[in-house]
C-alpha cells in the first residue's frame, strides 16, 4: 500500500515541477519555426563554423526550456550562438544543459533580475552580453556565474568576454568575478559608477588575466590604483567620457602591458611630459573630444616610443600642435588632427643635410607614417606652416589620403582663404615678407580726446588769453599817451555835406 502511494507522490510532485517550469521556461516545440536556426556542418568548411540559434524580437517571456533536436546533441569543441536579444524577457533563468562552447546574447531584454546559477549547467559560456538592460550592483551576485559544484566547491565557468554596458550598476560586489577565472574582456561602459569603491575596485582588480577593460561614460573622477595593482596583463584601457581632469596616476601602473588607451572626452586642459608616464609599450592613443584642451606640451608624447597610431581630432581649443614632438616615434602610422581649432603647425627640423633629394629627409623625420588628416581647422597660412606641410608633402599628396589632404585649407590670410594648403608656394610665403595686418582695437578715443591733446589745447588756449591780455593793455596804454599830449582833440571836430555848405553859401549871396 506504502509503495503505490509513494509512486503517486512522485508523479504528482514531478508533474507539478513542469507545470510550474511551463510557467517560467519557454516550451521549445516548435521553436525552429519562430527563431532561426542553423546547424553547422564541420564537413562543409563553406558553411559557419558555429550553430546558431536566434531568437531575438520573438515576444518571447522566459528562457527556453531546452534546447531543440538539432542542437541537444553538440559537445564540447562546438560552439552554440544563442540569441534572446530583443525580447521581454525580465527575469533571467537557468540555461538548458549543454556541453558545447556558447556565446549568449540578451540585450535590451529589460532585465532586472538574474537567477542564482544562470550558467550551472553551460559553464563553457566564453562570451556574454547582458548590455542595454536594468540591472543594478544587487543584481549581479557571485552565485549568479557560479559552474558546477564539485569537491565541496563550485567550479568556474570558461566565461572570456562579459558585457554589462548600459545598465544601471553603481557598485559591483567585491566577490562577484569570483567563478570568472577566465575573464579577459570587461565591459562596464554608460553606468552610473561615479566613483569605484572599495568593493568595486576589489572586484575589478580580482580579474588577474584581464586584457580589456572599458570604463567610458562612467563619470569617473579618479581610478585608485588597487585596480591595476594586481592586474598583470591588461592591453586595452578605456576611459573616455568621464570627468579626468588629468590622467589617472594609476595609468602608469600598466607601463609593462598597455598598448591602448582612450582619454577623450574628459575635461583635460593641458597634456605634458608626465601626462603619460612613458608608457613605452603603448601603441595607440586616442586623445580627441576634448572640448577644454588648450595646450600639448613638448615632451609630451616623446616618452612613447612604440606610438602607431595618434588620434587628436574634434579639440576645438587646441590652436596650435608641434610636429618636433613626434619626430622620435619611428613607428608612427597614423596621425588624425581633424576638426580641431588648430592654427599653426611648427615642425623644427634639426636632421642631417643630404645630397639626394628632400624626400629623404622627410622619410628619416616619419620613416613609416601613411597617413595625416588636418582637414576641418581653420589653418593660418604662413612660412611656418608651408614648411611644416612640406616635411609631410608626400603623404599628403598619396592617393589614399587626396580627399582629406584637399579639405585642408587656408582660413586666413584673407588673400589665401580656401586655398588647400598642400598648393602653398613658398616664394610668396617665405621669401617675401608678409604684409603685417594691422590690429585693430576694440576701441580707441579720438584725437582730441587724448590726454596730451587735451594739455595741448588747454596750453594753446592760455597762450591766446595771455596774448590777447597783453594786446589789450597795450591798446588801453597807447590810449592814455596819445590824450595826454599835444595830438590830442579840444573840441569836437563837426562834419557837413560839401551839398549843404555849398547852398548856404549861395543863397547868403543872392
Amino acid at each position: 500500500m506504502n509503495i503505490p502511494l509513494l509512486l503517486l507522490l512522485v508523479v504528482t510532485a514531478t508533474n507539478l515541477c513542469h507545470s510550474r517550469e511551463e510557467g517560467l521556461f519557454e516550451p521549445v516545440e516548435g521553436i525552429c519555426d519562430r527563431c532561426s536556426c542553423v546547424i553547422s556542418n564541420q564537413t562543409n568548411t563553406q558553411q559557419h563554423d558555429y550553430s546558431l540559434l536566434d531568437c531575438s524580437t520573438k515576444n518571447l517571456q522566459h528562457m527556453l526550456v531546452s534546447w531543440p533536436d538539432p542542437f541537444d546533441g553538440l559537445k564540447a569543441g562546438q560552439e552554440i550562438v544563442f540569441s534572446l536579444s530583443g525580447n521581454n524577457i525580465n527575469v533571467l533563468r537557468q540555461l538548458p544543459a549543454t556541453e558545447a562552447d556558447l556565446v549568449f546574447s540578451c540585450r535590451h531584454c529589460n532585465l532586472s533580475e538574474l537567477h542564482g546559477g544562470v550558467f550551472i549547467d553551460a559553464p563553457n559560456v566564453i562570451r556574454l552580453d547582458l548590455s542595454w538592460n536594468h540591472l543594478t550592483g544587487e543584481d549581479l551576485r557571485p552565485d549568479v556565474f557560479r559552474g558546477r559544484y564539485a569537491e565541496q566547491v563550485y567550479e568556474s565557468i570558461t566565461l572570456d568576454e562579459l558585457d554589462l554596458s548600459y545598465n544601471i550598476i553603481e557598485y559591483l560586489d567585491e566577490s562577484l568575478f569570483e567563478h570568472m577565472v577566465y575573464l579577459r574582456r570587461l565591459s562596464l561602459a554608460h553606468n552610473p559608477i561615479e566613483e569605484l569603491t572599495e568593493g568595486t575596485a576589489i572586484a575589478i582588480g580580482s580579474i588577474r588575466q584581464l586584457e580589456h577593460l572599458d570604463l567610458s561614460y562612467t563619470e569617473l573622477e579618479d581610478i585608485p590604483g588597487r585596480v591595476f595593482e594586481k592586474i598583470s596583463n591588461l592591453r586595452e584601457l578605456l576611459i573616455h567620457g568621464n570627468r579626468f581632469t588629468t590622467v589617472p596616476g594609476s595609468v602608469a601602473l600598466l607601463k609593462p602591458t598597455l598598448i591602448s588607451l582612450y582619454i577623450g572626452e574628459n575635461p583635460i586642459q593641458m597634456l605634458n611630459d608626465e601626462s603619460f608616464f612613458d608608457l613605452d609599450k603603448l601603441t595607440h592613443l586616442n586623445i580627441s573630444g576634448m572640448t577644454q584642451l588648450k595646450d600639448i606640451d613638448i615632451g609630451t608624447f616623446s616618452g612613447l616610443k612604440s606610438l602607431e597610431v595618434l588620434t587628436c581630432s574634434n579639440n576645438p581649443m587646441l590652436s596650435e600642435f608641434d610636429l618636433s614632438d613626434l619626430k622620435g616615434l619611428m613607428r608612427l602610422r597614423q596621425l588624425d588632427l581633424s576638426n580641431c581649432g588648430l592654427q599653426h603647425l611648427s615642425l623644427d627640423e634639426t636632421i642631417p643635410e643630404h645630397d639626394d633629394s628632400s624626400d629623404i629627409a622627410h622619410i628619416e623625420v616619419f620613416p613609416k607614417l601613411r597617413s595625416v588628416r588636418l582637414e576641418s581647422n581653420p589653418w593660418h597660412c604662413d612660412c611656418q606652416l608651408y614648411e611644416s606641410v612640406e616635411s609631410i608633402r608626400h603623404i599628403l599628396e598619396n592617393e589614399f589620403d587626396t580627399a582629406s589632404s584637399t579639405e585642408a585649407r587656408c582660413e586666413t590670410p584673407a588673400d589665401l582663404t580656401a586655398l588647400p594648403i598642400t598648393e602653398l608656394a613658398e616664394k610668396s610665403l617665405c621669401r617675401a615678407p608678409l604684409k603685417k595686418v594691422p590690429k585693430i582695437p576694440i576701441y580707441e578715443p579720438p584725437a582730441f580726446l587724448r590726454p596730451r591733446s587735451i594739455v595741448l589745447s588747454i596750453l594753446s588756449v592760455g597762450v591766446v588769453l595771455l596774448i590777447g591780455a597783453i594786446i589789450g593793455f597795450i591798446i588801453v596804454c597807447i590810449k592814455r599817451k596819445l590824450k595826454n599830449s599835444d595830438f590830442g582833440f579840444t573840441s569836437p571836430v563837426r562834419y557837413t555835406t560839401v551839398r549843404n555848405s555849398t547852398t548856404s553859401t549861395i543863397m547868403q549871396q543872392a
